[in-house]
């Protein structure tokens, strides 16, 4: 009974198969004349845009202070006063520290006093030297009198060199007991406490200053660009001046910063083949802080009446980028691209369409070269439309480039 069964259900599948066979045949026959009753499927393109653009170099940058120092104490002595919030604004020539100045004050004025006395021991060696000078000329005096006074008189002005050089040292390390701000900007955390002894040896760095406004973008430029006047526009030699870049934050998408090109290093890094490039970015409102990364924009040339379409509509295959355009008869044609840079959602085409064409933009998938379609004009998306419109001008908050 069980050999009877398991014939009866293979010869139950292969009636099952051989119908589906027969209704799979049919269905396929019957696909193309009900297709060409229909008609052309209706599928939507779009226009390209013709519009001037300008080529970017887009590259990751780092922001650097322009200045940029360590506050140190250069004299020894306990830190008596702190006259600074951490992390505020200073002004140039702000106090900043106090260290105690008795002592100091105490060796100026001694070395006042040491001084003053030098200088009265050269007065009495002058007038000593004045009186055998008058003498001599009556031989009165012998000349190794003379001699001798004038030694002794340039011996007490060399005294009073001395003594003067220990009074100016005196007062400079006095002057070292009140530390000012070198600069306007923005000071760090104090590194040493009312009470700390602090000096060249103990805690020498009592905290760090920075300059914010301005404020240096460095990165780095491929070796491949510099070649004709570009290399002379970066250094800022053409009559065009200083060259113009953008910025902006890493997490966003604008570049809301402008700043100019101010120096390009002499020598390519051969580990890496590029420059060395530095900007400056005026920061006043003080966003940019020193060592944040920057995407950098740096304009490369201008390109009039530029074709440009959605990047959506860009197709790829093994034999590279491509899109499916509308020819006569609304016949779908196949156009090989060559492509230029991204400005936002669209990109530039170099070669492979003339901006007359009209480009399927969707419904890949029921597609092919060769098959006729009914066109529908799509509305450009209105995120298409901005980015069409910044290609040109690329920073609303920045002026043109």
């Amino acid at each position: 009974m069980k050999g009877k069964n398991g014939i009866s259900w293979i010869i139950f599948l292969i009636i099952v198969l051989a119908a589906a066979g027969g209704i799979w045949h049919w269905v396929k026959s019957r696909a193309p004349k009900e297709a060409a009753q229909a008609g052309p499927i209706s599928l939507p393109v779009v226009k390209c845009t013709i519009q001037d653009v300008t080529d970017f170099y887009d590259a990751t940058g780092t922001t650097e202070a322009i200045d940029s120092v360590e506050i140190r104490a250069r004299v020894e002595g306990y830190l008596e006063g702190i006259h600074f919030t951490d992390g505020q604004i200073v002004e140039e020539g702000q106090m900043l520290f106090t260290i105690e100045p008795e002592g100091y004050a105490a060796i100026r004025d001694e070395a006042l006093a040491q001084l003053k006395a030098a200088q009265a021991e050269r007065e009495r060696a002058r007038v000593d030297l004045e009186r055998v000078e008058k003498a001599i000329e009556s031989n009165a005096v012998s000349q190794q009198d003379l001699s001798t006074k004038r030694a002794a008189y340039e011996s007490a002005c060399a005294a009073v060199m001395a003594a003067q050089a220990a009074l100016d040292k005196a007062e400079l390390d006095l002057s070292y007991t009140q530390i000012r701000s070198p600069f306007r900007g923005r000071i760090g955390r104090h590194l040493a406490d009312v009470g700390n002894l602090v000096g060249p040896t103990s805690r020498p760095i009592l905290t760090t200053l920075v300059r914010l406004e301005p404020i240096y973008v460095f990165f780095y430029m491929s070796e491949s660009l510099m070649k004709g006047d570009f290399i002379g526009r970066l250094r800022g030699t053409t009559d065009e001046g200083q060259m113009p870049f953008l910025i902006g934050f890493a997490d966003e998408a604008d570049y809301p910063f402008r700043g100019q090109i101010c120096y390009v290093d002499n020598t390519v890094e051969p580990k890496t083949g590029t420059v060395y490039i530095r900007g400056q970015i005026g920061n006043e409102k003080e966003q940019l802080l020193p060592g944040m990364f920057v995407r950098v924009r740096v304009p490369i040339q201008e390109r009039p009446k530029a074709v440009l379409i959605p990047e959506r509509v860009i197709q790829t295959d093994l034999s590279g980028k491509f899109v499916l355009v509308v020819g006569p008869d609304n016949v779908l044609e196949r156009r090989q691209l060559t492509l230029g840079a991204t400005q936002g959602l669209m990109r530039v085409i170099l070669s492979g369409l003339d901006g007359s064409e009209t480009i399927l933009s969707s419904g890949f998938h029921l597609a092919r070269q060769g098959i006729p379609i009914q066109p529908v004009l799509e509305e450009q998306g209105a995120s298409e439309k901005a980015a069409s419109s910044k290609a040109a001008k690329p920073d609303s908050s920045s002026a043109k480039l």
